[in-house]
């Protein structure tokens, strides 16, 4: 299999509609009825056209620039944890502004589903920088995984997010400037039971040798307990579920309209990084992978307490292995 080939949308601008694109016999990722018709409800978000996405078919939008495949039995049962804290929680909370330089950019993921690999590598950057108390502030890199993560995994067609946890919790990633994002399968230049010194990477704190690990992943299904978890250790990972409309976000407060195709859908690894509340709308604050052109600077608010869109279902925390002299007290 051609892990690195991708797929070409035959779309075409329709002769007289504007900017209307037709896209063989498959709907484009982009709608002129989905732009048009939230426009029309006032909604609590609008909608925009990417210049990115027109000429692309949905179907390969929804492999290409999602990239979670579908959890298997075991996981999706996996236990929550529950830690039913009985705390007065903040109306808002943003882990950029409580933790300043701590919460690492959004990444452009480009064509090609490494969701589950980028929404992994941000998270444990974060976390790795907030439980070290900056010493240990580093940018990962998504391409450990992409490249070196690869059995049972799909390459730029998907990935599972269990395998990718456990990648990092044996195995450990190196840093973005050891192995920069390509955002395309690649070989995996280094020894499966390698350290940062045989990876020839720099560690940012010299009593670190081994790669940047993780423990056990854990499972949050409760608001409360998402929020608490954010507040004491950082951002977390959730899967979502993403159908047409959700790609004309452009700012607001998202909520499924329903507008546009309603038949194709995928599942989407994000990273929520807060929570707010505006005008009693209560949202949770997410950073995207499809860079900073799109969104909100390339986040997106999501209603908060409705398990919208699936947000609340599958919430992934974890704690980054600091080098010990570093660890937050």
């Amino acid at each position: 299999m051609n892990r690195n080939r991708e797929t070409r949308s035959e779309c075409t601008v329709v002769p007289g509609g504007g900017s209307e694109w037709k896209c063989d016999e498959d709907p484009c990722m982009m709608s002129d009825e989905v732009l048009r018709n939230v426009r029309q409800a006032g909604l609590s978000w609008r909608a925009a056209n990417y210049t990115q996405f027109q000429g692309k078919k949905l179907k390969d939008g929804l492999i290409y620039k999602l990239g979670t495949l579908p959890l298997s039995r075991e996981t999706a049962r996996l236990g929550p944890i529950n830690i039913d804290k009985d705390i007065p929680y903040p109306p808002q909370f943003d882990a950029r502004q409580h933790w300043k330089n701590y919460i690492s950019p959004v990444v452009d993921q480009g064509w090609c589903g490494s969701d589950w690999a980028v929404s992994l590598a941000t998270i444990v950057s974060d976390r790795f920088a907030i439980q070290s108390n900056g010493a240990e502030k580093v940018i990962l890199s998504p391409q450990t995984l992409l490249s070196c993560n690869s059995k049972q995994q799909q390459g730029c067609r998907g990935g599972n997010i269990d395998t990718a946890w456990i990648f990092a919790k044996n195995h450990g990633l190196v840093d973005e400037d050891c192995f920069p994002y390509q955002a395309k399968f690649t070989h995996c230049p280094f020894k499966k039971r390698g350290n940062l010194l045989t990876d020839r990477c720099t560690p940012v704190v010299p009593q670190r040798t081994s790669r940047y690990k993780v423990g056990p992943p854990g499972r949050l299904v409760k608001e409360h307990d998402i929020m608490f978890d954010i507040m004491q250790s950082g951002p977390v990972q959730a899967v979502m579920t993403v159908y047409q409309d959700f790609f004309h976000y452009q700012d607001g407060v998202y909520r499924r309209s329903h507008f546009g195709n309603n038949e194709l859908k995928g599942l989407h690894s994000v990273r929520i990084v807060g929570w707010g509340e505006e005008n009693g709308d209560k949202y949770w604050i997410v950073a995207n992978s499809w860079g900073t052109a799109w969104g909100e600077d390339g986040y997106f608010r999501i209603a908060r307490g409705e398990n919208e869109s699936g947000i609340e279902s599958f919430v992934v925390t974890v704690l980054s292995d600091v080098t010990e002299a570093y660890l937050r007290k």
